[in-house]
């Protein structure tokens, strides 16, 4: 891959990852001025429970991508980005549009998800 497209997807990577920085921002402060337990009667206690499982749960999907665009902008600078990490193929420039930040190609992904593997 040359240098030109390497540099548009590093670009990507990079707005990605500050787009899912500044929702990790909202959700963390939408979880910190949640009202007060002790004011709040069981039905406002099952709801606030219910969305504090919601925004913990949001925190760990956001982090999670946050690695995986990390975890691609590594591949960038060590130069094995764009190269499946199972078959060692180049990875489709289709797939890297939809997915900058993918580790396999299609092919391969699909084989690791039928055995279970994320």
């Amino acid at each position: 891959m040359d240098q030109g497209k390497i540099e548009h997807y590093r670009k990507m990577l990079l707005q990605m990852r500050m787009d899912l920085t500044s929702e990790l921002q909202r959700v963390s402060e939408g979880a910190k001025n949640r009202d007060e337990v002790e004011t709040m009667d069981s039905v406002d206690l099952a709801d606030s429970s219910y969305t504090a499982d919601f925004s913990l749960s949001r925190v760990e999907a956001i982090n999670s991508q946050i690695r995986e665009i990390d975890e691609a902008i590594l591949r960038i600078r060590e130069g094995s980005y764009g190269v499946c990490a199972v078959c060692g193929e180049d990875i489709p420039e289709g797939r890297l549009q939809v997915r900058p930040n993918a580790r396999y190609c299609a092919q391969c992904k699909e084989d690791l998800e039928k055995k279970g593997v994320k």
